[in-house]
């Protein structure tokens, strides 16, 4: 049931956007009663959140390849990919621009959706901090900034393509940043 609530609410995002969520058309798209969805999902927020992370967490998973530098050039991978991705784009252009402020909903499931890719992509940070890798004043969240704002940007902003050597000095950049709070 959570799978088809999350692919109608998809659809309905991809369809009409946040205005056009609600609980009622994902129920009817999803074969379920209303109530259902907001039992599970009492607001569109809620259900937005849930799309985006679930959407993220199918495309992007926490690699463990035993080393920081491989761990890293993994996950950057994965994020290229997903955001090259057609459908994976339109979801984030479109969670982007409703993130400006203005749309409480909106603003609060790109919180949570950030929220968890950072924890997810810390478990890389912690693994490697648990082999030595890294010392303890490691800011992992800025690390992680560093890592995935060039590729963000590459091809969100200025959509040119992304190629093995251009996520390998994305990786050696952030890691020769310094990285202490």
């Amino acid at each position: 049931m959570r799978e088809a609530v999350r692919d109608a609410a998809k659809a309905e995002l991809l369809q009409n956007g946040i205005l056009g969520l609600s609980h009622r058309a994902v129920a009817d798209r999803a074969g379920v009663d209303p109530s259902t969805v907001y039992r599970r999902w009492p607001t569109r927020a809620d259900l937005l959140a849930d799309v985006l992370v679930s959407v993220s967490d199918d495309a992007v998973a926490v690699p463990d390849t035993g080393g920081l530098e491989s761990d890293l050039t993994a996950y950057l991978e994965q994020v290229a990919a997903a955001l090259s991705d057609p459908i994976h784009e339109r979801l984030v252009r479109w969670a982007m621009a409703a993130g400006d402020g203005r749309d409480e909903t909106a603003d609060a499931a790109i919180a949570a959706f950030w929220t968890h890719r950072f924890q997810q992509a810390m478990i890389v940070i912690d693994r490697a901090s648990d082999r030595g890798e890294a010392g303890s004043g490691l800011d992992g969240s800025r690390l992680i900034e560093r890592l995935v704002a060039p590729v963000w940007f590459r091809l969100l902003v200025l959509r040119k393509p992304i190629d093995k050597a251009f996520l390998e000095d994305c990786v050696a950049e952030a890691m020769g940043t310094r990285w202490a709070t």
